[in-house]
């Protein structure tokens, strides 16, 4: 307080007792010079008293504002009147009370942005004027151009989105599920979730979170293909059956000639069929246990050159060695014989059925330093390459990541020519999967193709410690 407001604070408490003393003089009680002399020392002592009044309210003022300033400072240390020291103590207790609460708040803050920036979904918050509030990495990752600040249509133009957030924020629904497609190289889609969060939230009112249903989708089309496919493949054979079987009731019924002429074909139909269905059931009984690592010991060598030793017949056929070659003088592995056999018997018929006359088909075997990323969650130890190269007209890049789809086929009339059902792919990538392991496909149009199963090799401490992941 200036000293203007003192002396006039000053004037105004000594009023009433200058007052009475001028009363006193008026009646001749006292006299003048009296009066006035008392009057200048009631002026005098409540001066005095006020100014060290004031002055430690100086002091508790200063106080306040360095508190407000920086939130931290020394209190007066000696102040003359208790209710200047009482308001000095209850700032610091203030202060102490709104420090705590704050550390409490930002680690409470601290903690919400860490558990949201964990979640594996994209979630954004945003105001009732449609204004982001916040989001976590995962929606960064989502929306590269993510920024608190801005309205929602910025990032996100999708209508149908938009007028889900809108129901939400009229208060027509507390909640909202909109499908919402992000599209790209490979589309995403996603199950977003508009919610209105509760007041105590501040300015986020509203939060959206967005579920990965990319993988859902493409499975329900997997399915969907797989029944069609499976009809169409089975419908062919079936076709061919009939039409043979109504021309021997009919026209040929005694024909020998046409007997023999059919029969051989109808055989091979059925047996395509025999085989196509052996193959789908295969592919389901393996897709049922692919989440269930094998735990029997078995070596890769032994039944690599079983297989080979069972195809010498089909390659002799076409004037083709199966040469094998290991850098390895251990080739174990924890897994089920009968699924490697089928594994390998699968790629190494194909490199006989697809390569050219008068060529080898290499099997390698050897342990690699630098294996495939999809391998990185097991945390093998050890992981040895069994490749299977043939000399082949080669398949084109474009078709390369599509080859272990069911039914798919580069070229379809060849593959059926040499008895294929578009499945064998599929099931050895499902079998190599099931004993943790991965599958790369590598080729040259006119040079050939080399299959690659990574498998993990048996290793002097306790290997199935391996399988736990």
């Amino acid at each position: 307080m200036g000293f203007r407001q003192l002396l006039a604070t000053a004037f105004a408490l000594n009023v009433p007792p200058s007052a009475i003393l001028v009363l006193l003089a008026a009646t001749d009680q006292i006299t003048w010079g009296l009066a006035v002399m008392g009057a200048l020392a009631a002026y005098t002592g409540v001066t005095g008293i006020l100014r060290i009044y004031f002055k430690d309210l100086r002091s508790v003022a200063r106080y306040a504002s360095t508190l407000r300033d920086h939130f931290h400072g020394n209190p007066p240390q000696y102040l003359s009147f208790e209710a200047a020291s009482e308001l000095s103590s209850l700032y610091t207790q203030i202060t102490a009370a709104f420090r705590e609460r704050i550390l409490t708040l930002e680690a409470q803050t601290s903690t919400d942005a860490e558990i949201l920036d964990h979640l594996p979904n994209p979630v954004v918050m945003v105001n009732r004027q449609r204004t982001v509030t916040g989001f976590n990495q995962a929606a960064k990752s989502l929306f590269h151009n993510l920024e608190t600040g801005h309205d929602l249509t910025r990032f996100i133009r999708d209508p149908v989105l938009l007028d889900a957030f809108d129901v939400v924020s009229s208060g027509r629904q507390t909640l909202q599920h909109t499908e919402f497609v992000i599209a790209s190289d490979a589309q995403r889609h996603f199950d977003v979730l508009t919610a209105h969060l509760p007041a105590e939230t501040g300015n986020r009112n509203f939060v959206l979170s967005f579920s990965d249903l990319t993988e859902l989708r493409k499975v329900e089309q997997m399915r969907a293909d797989f029944a069609a496919d499976a009809g169409h493949e089975l419908r062919t054979p079936l076709s061919v059956l009939l039409g043979f079987i109504e021309t021997l009731e009919g026209p040929a019924k005694e024909d020998p000639d046409a007997l023999g002429q059919f029969l051989p074909i109808m055989r091979d139909q059925a047996q395509r069929m025999q085989s196509l269905v052996e193959d789908l059931l295969s592919l389901a009984r393996i897709e049922l246990n692919e989440h269930t690592p094998p735990s029997n010991d078995c070596d890769v060598a032994a039944i690599i050159d079983k297989v080979a030793a069972g195809l010498k017949v089909k390659a002799d056929a076409k004037n083709m060695d199966i040469r094998i070659t290991s850098t390895l003088d251990e080739t174990g592995t924890i897994g089920e014989e009968k699924e490697l056999v089928q594994v390998f018997q699968n790629l190494i018929e194909n490199a006989i059925k697809y390569g050219h006359q008068d060529s080898m088909v290499d099997v390698k075997i050897k342990l690699v330093q630098n294996p495939p990323a999809a391998l990185a969650r097991y945390r093998h130890n050890r992981i040895m390459a069994i490749s299977v190269c043939d000399q082949s007209d080669g398949i084109a890049r474009e078709h390369l990541p599509r080859l272990t789809e069911r039914f798919y086929r580069v070229d379809t009339a060849r593959s059926r020519a040499v008895g294929g059902t578009g499945l064998g792919l599929a099931i050895v990538k499902h079998l190599v999967q099931r004993h943790r392991g991965t599958m790369l496909i590598d080729s040259e149009v006119g040079k050939g193709s080399v299959f690659t199963v990574y498998l993990p090799a048996r290793t002097t401490d306790n290997v199935h410690k391996l399988y736990r992941a």
